[in-house]
This record gives C-alpha cells, sequence and structure tokens, in this order.
C-alpha cells in the first residue's frame, strides 16, 4: 500500500447560518428551514461522511424556542442519515455555555460540539471513526477564540499591544492544537500505514477577507484588532474550514483555507452573492469528479431546482475561485468570478440572487492529486430574493414594473436622483401596487447629501451603526477633537464587552 493512501472520506463544510436572525424585522424562519432540509438531501444524495459548522449556528446568545427546535431537529435527522460524524463549533454569536450544555447528549448522536476553547486543548482535537471502528480523520475543532481565551488584560495597556498580544494568543493556541493533531497522526499512520488527514476549524477575521454591507458581520475584537493571516495555520492542516465572513473565500490565496460563507443573503448588501456549501473529498478516487454511489456528475446528483436555468455562459476557468456574482438583464451576460467582480457590479439595475443557483452547476475548485484531495463547490438555492435598485425616479419604476407580479421579492429601494423628493416613501408603494414584492428599506440619499450640506441631519437610526450615533453625540457636545479618539476606544471596548460576554454563562 503507498505510504500516502488515503481512505476515502468526503467532508461538507457550512457555517454562519445565524438561526433567528431578521431582516428589517421580518422573520426569516421559512428561509432557514429551507436551507437545512436542502442541507439534508444533500448531505444524502453527496453520501458525506462528516459536517464540519464552523460557527455562528445563531445568531445571538438568547435563540428563540424556534430557532432551537429547527437546530435540534435537523440535528436529529443528520444522525440517522449517512453522515457518520457532524462537528459543531460556536462562533461570535453564539453563547458558548448554550451550546456545550447538551454536548454529552448529542455526542452519543456523533454529533461533537466544542463550545468554549478547551482548558486541555487536547479536548479540541478529536479522532473520527468510520462505521468499521477504523479512524479516517483527526479533527482540530477550534472555536471562536474570545478575548479572554487568547491574552490577558494588563492596565495601561495599549491599542497596539492588545493587538499583537491577541494575535499572539491566537498563533499559540492554533500552534499547540497542530502538535497535538500532528503527533495523533504519526500514530496512526505508523498504525495503519496510510495518510490520516487533518481537518481544522476556525471562526476568525482574515487579514484582507471580503466583506459586504449591511451583512452584520461584527468586529470580533476592539477595534481591527485579531485579523489573523494564512501562516497563522500550521502546513500539517489538509484542510482549513472557517466561519464569520459571509462572502465565500479562500485566505491568503491558499487553496486548502477556505470561508464557505451564509447559506442566504444575511442583508441586501448580500443579494448578488452566490451562496454556497463546500464538499471536501479525499482519497484517490476524487479524481473522477463524479457522485460517490452514481455515475452522474456531482451537479446532477443534487437536490432539484425548480426554477427553470436561463442561458448564461459559463465560466471560461477550470477551477473557480470566490463564488459570488449576479444576474445581469442582459440576456447573454455572463457570470464574473474573478475577485473584482464583486465591486463591479452595475447599482442601477436589480441584483438580486434569483435563479444563480439555477445557472451554476457544481465547480471543483480546487484538485491536488499529490494529497488525494478536491475541493467542490455546491451552490445553494435561493429561498427567500432580495433586491437592491438603485437610481432616479423613472429607473426605480421601470425596474420594479419588470418584475414577475406573483414573484415575492423584498427589496431596498435607493434613490439618487439630482432631485429632492420628499415623498419618495408613497411614490415607491405606489410603484409597487399590485405586486407581492415588499419594500424592507428605502433610502433617499440625496435628501440625506442636500441636508447634510446645510448641517442639518435628517438620518434615522436605522441608518446609522452604534459608533456612528456615539460619534454624533460627540459632535453635539461639543468634545474636542483631542479627546475624542480615547472616548471612541472606551465606547468600542463597552460595545465588545456587550456583544462578546455569555449572557448564559453561570
Amino acid at each position: 500500500m503507498p505510504a500516502f493512501a488515503i481512505k476515502p472520506l468526503t467532508i461538507l463544510h457550512t457555517s454562519d447560518w445565524h438561526l433567528g436572525r431578521r431582516l428589517y424585522g421580518r422573520m426569516r424562519y421559512e428561509e432557514f428551514e429551507a436551507f437545512l432540509s436542502w442541507l439534508q438531501e444533500t448531505i444524502s444524495a453527496q453520501q458525506v461522511d462528516i459536517l464540519i459548522v464552523a460557527g455562528d449556528i445563531f445568531d445571538t446568545m438568547t435563540p428563540s424556542n424556534r430557532a432551537q427546535a429547527l437546530y435540534y431537529e435537523f440535528l436529529g435527522k443528520v444522525s440517522k442519515s449517512c453522515c457518520e460524524h457532524v462537528i459543531i463549533v460556536a462562533g461570535n454569536h453564539d453563547s458558548p455555555t448554550f451550546l456545550d450544555a447538551p454536548s454529552k447528549v448529542l455526542k452519543f448522536l456523533n454529533v461533537h460540539v466544542i463550545g468554549t476553547a478547551c482548558d486541555d486543548v487536547n479536548d479540541e482535537v478529536l479522532i473520527l471513526d468510520d462505521a468499521a471502528s477504523t479512524p479516517y480523520c483527526i479533527i482540530a475543532a477550534v472555536p471562536y477564540l474570545r478575548d479572554r481565551d487568547v491574552r490577558s488584560s494588563q492596565a495601561g495597556e495599549s491599542a497596539d499591544s492588545k493587538d499583537a498580544n491577541v494575535i499572539k494568543g491566537i498563533r499559540a493556541h492554533y500552534d499547540k492544537v497542530a502538535s497535538i493533531a500532528k503527533a495523533k497522526q504519526a500514530e496512526l499512520t505508523e498504525s495503519h500505514q496510510r495518510h490520516i488527514p487533518i481537518i481544522a476549524t476556525g471562526h476568525l477575521f482574515a487579514a484582507g477577507g471580503k466583506t459586504t454591507d449591511d451583512d452584520g458581520v461584527r468586529d470580533l475584537y476592539v477595534g481591527s484588532l485579531g485579523k489573523i493571516s494564512a501562516d497563522t495555520f500550521d502546513d500539517g492542516f489538509d484542510y482549513v474550514a472557517l466561519g464569520h465572513l459571509h462572502v465565500p473565500q479562500r485566505v491568503g490565496g491558499y487553496e486548502h483555507i477556505r470561508y464557505s460563507g451564509s447559506p442566504i443573503a444575511m442583508g441586501f448588501g448580500e443579494a448578488k452573492q452566490q451562496k454556497q456549501v463546500l464538499l471536501v473529498k479525499f482519497g484517490a478516487v476524487v479524481d473522477d469528479f463524479k457522485d460517490k454511489t452514481s455515475s452522474a456528475p456531482i451537479e446532477q446528483s443534487l437536490p432539484p431546482i425548480k426554477e427553470a436555468p436561463k442561458k448564461i455562459a459559463a465560466p471560461t476557468a477550470e477551477f473557480m475561485d470566490d463564488l459570488f456574482g449576479f444576474v445581469e438583464q442582459e440576456e447573454n451576460a455572463a457570470i464574473n468570478v474573478d475577485e473584482e467582480s464583486f465591486n463591479q457590479s452595475d447599482t442601477t439595475q436589480l441584483d438580486t440572487s434569483s435563479n444563480v443557483a439555477s445557472t451554476l452547476a457544481s465547480q471543483r475548485l480546487h484538485h491536488d492529486e499529490t494529497r488525494q484531495m478536491q475541493v467542490v463547490s455546491l451552490p445553494i438555492p435561493c429561498f427567500q430574493k432580495l433586491a437592491q435598485i438603485t437610481g432616479d425616479l423613472s429607473t426605480i419604476a421601470a425596474t420594479i414594473k419588470s418584475l414577475e407580479p406573483s414573484e415575492s421579492i423584498w427589496l431596498e429601494v435607493i434613490y439618487d436622483g439630482d432631485e429632492i423628493v420628499n415623498e419618495l416613501r408613497e411614490e415607491v408603494s405606489a410603484m409597487i401596487e399590485g405586486l407581492t414584492c415588499e419594500v424592507l428599506k428605502i433610502k433617499n440619499t440625496r435628501t440625506y447629501n442636500k441636508v447634510l450640506n446645510q448641517q442639518q441631519s435628517s438620518e434615522t437610526l436605522q441608518d446609522l451603526n452604534e459608533l456612528e450615533v456615539f460619534d454624533k453625540c460627540l459632535d453635539i457636545n461639543g468634545i474636542a477633537d483631542t479627546q475624542k479618539a480615547s472616548l471612541r476606544d472606551a465606547y468600542q471596548q463597552i460595545l465588545h464587552h456587550i456583544y462578546h460576554d455569555d449572557s448564559r454563562a453561570e
């Protein structure tokens, strides 16, 4: 047997479910339920051995009863499927103690939950066996590392010092985990005479990572602290499954270090993204790019997508990189998947994720013959269409008129015409009369700009985040510029503690 032989293994990587999240007051449980149902079908269709969820299972540390019901019902169904193990690590939105509480019960279903960074790092390194009790992979299950997990506070510590200590602590934690995992790997390799892959998890912000407007991605540490680079991860990791960023992407150009992205659009800024899960396959048979139990290509074995596909040119690259795109209104437009396309959308048109899942087949992103591994992107259908319309009144009216009368679409309307429109909401309401679409948010940027130029503000709290409101308060109260930086830093720390302290911890 070759020294580098690998037992066939299929892993599904997903993250950032945010169960329970609302969008401008609209409940989204039907979307979450549809996604989890699709994910369950995909696990069966692809004969997935291990499911990895890399953090942010819930949107809040105090999830609703319905969000919890969706979570536990899904785990119960998956435990009865072909999937032999489920790995769940906490994200920054999750309560570590809430996730950890039922972990001992869930372990009987082969659901392994790591909510809190373990005091004994050995507990984060899991050896997973197949149905025949033969080990086939090692999981370095690292959750979101909270501030207290990676550094000790010191009086009078500067922001730069905090930054350095956070990065140092994260690196040290991953180094310990890698050392333990590689030691176990060496033992298993010697006894089984084959390579046992190591898969690491993480919920963190990689330097240079892409985000979108209104995606709800919070700073993990105070300000810009804690952004890590690809060299944080040991070369011994065969694959690194990351969560936190909602845009599917690689880290530092490394094919085996990836964010799967969120499964549904968390805001209108994500409407142009193609959502996905990642299928990671190990073993000599992976180079066929075929389903494990069928001769059909992977894309043909996915759960069916009900909408008829539109004719859209296929990407020319052999392996696609970051999957985000939008459907152009031109009939023969191509989907751009290169890194620059993310910022090149025509915002005067309707930007929506509708039909993207039906037009993009599964794509092989990476194939490493030496390591007998490939990474495949499985597109997720759109369960609730979001659209962002930008332009003057005539452009907005024309775009709304082009919508299907019976199609349910949630809209964000951004007016950027030259004329001031004082009753924009009434105008838009008249435009959508008779349609099933719903306007969740309206922005009148011209009015804001003109009024702001007169040293007044017509912004609402919906248009501002916490730091922007705080900055307004500093200006209104005439705080000197020399004091603003320190006050802003203190306020950021307060926000950080509010968002990241585990309210369920004893």
